[in-house]
């Protein structure tokens, strides 16, 4: 029996708007291009993290199977999925510039190879919060050396040295927030999983059914935009006071 992915669509995905870091602005073909080099960069490295971060959990927790597969590398190679990290993104960074779609390839992971000193569905839960909290601590450390370099002068005669960090920090605060969604086929999913227990499986069966129509239907209709925009605008607001 092979072993099942970390999630069927464990991806990093999201429709972004990096306000107020990029939204509303007005670019030039050969600044769009720029951008979409950057906004390309950023997700190649946030992705390559995180899926690094679910077959590092998966490793810890006794799994061969993402060491295995060459997952346990940082080789951006190993975790990035041509269309969903490369083609795509940049795509729709030239195209729209502030917007973002993409993902990564999931990592395989087997729960029967996992230490018996937790249940599987904990270390399911254990191994899917790796990724999410990946970006957050890639969120933080990005804060962190704005305010060092800015302390220092760095970005005082030259704003566009400030964006990458600007988009990098922005990717991955969303990438947390999105993929915690307690919604499969997102890593939240499987952290709700274990929060709910065997007692309310009916109800995760309901949610690893359909759970993809839910994500689809939040995504479109902008409710997902309303409940994440706060929160990005409150991380905007955060960086731009570091700089």
């Amino acid at each position: 029996m092979g072993a099942p992915d970390l999630a069927s669509f464990t991806v990093n995905a999201a429709l972004l708007t990096l306000t107020p870091l990029l939204a509303g602005t007005r670019l030039d073909n050969a600044e769009n291009l720029r951008m979409a080099g950057l906004v390309v960069i950023c997700l190649i490295l946030s992705v390559t993290i995180h899926e690094f971060a679910h077959a590092f959990a998966a490793h810890k927790l006794g799994d061969g199977t993402p060491e295995a597969q060459g997952r346990l590398t940082l080789s951006p190679m190993a975790h990035a999925d041509p269309i969903g990290t490369l083609i795509l993104p940049l795509i729709l960074a030239v195209t729209s510039p502030g917007m973002l779609f993409g993902w990564g390839r999931p990592v395989q992971t087997d729960p029967r190879n996992y230490t018996r000193k937790i249940t599987m569905r904990g270390g399911m839960a254990i191994v899917a919060f790796a990724g999410p909290l990946s970006n957050l601590l890639q969120a933080g450390l990005t804060l962190a050396i704005v305010a060092g370099l800015s302390a220092a002068g760095v970005f005082a005669e030259s704003a566009f040295l400030l964006k990458p960090f600007g988009i990098f920090f922005s990717l991955n605060v969303l990438l947390f927030l999105f993929n915690l969604l307690p919604i499969h086929p997102l890593d939240g999913g499987k952290v709700l999983s274990w929060a709910f227990g065997p007692k309310f499986e009916p109800v995760d069966d309901f949610l690893r059914r359909y759970g993809g129509i839910v994500l689809i239907v939040l995504v479109l209709s902008g409710v997902l935009g309303y409940l994440l925009g706060p929160v990005m605008d409150l991380a905007g607001t955060v960086f731009l006071a570091v700089q």
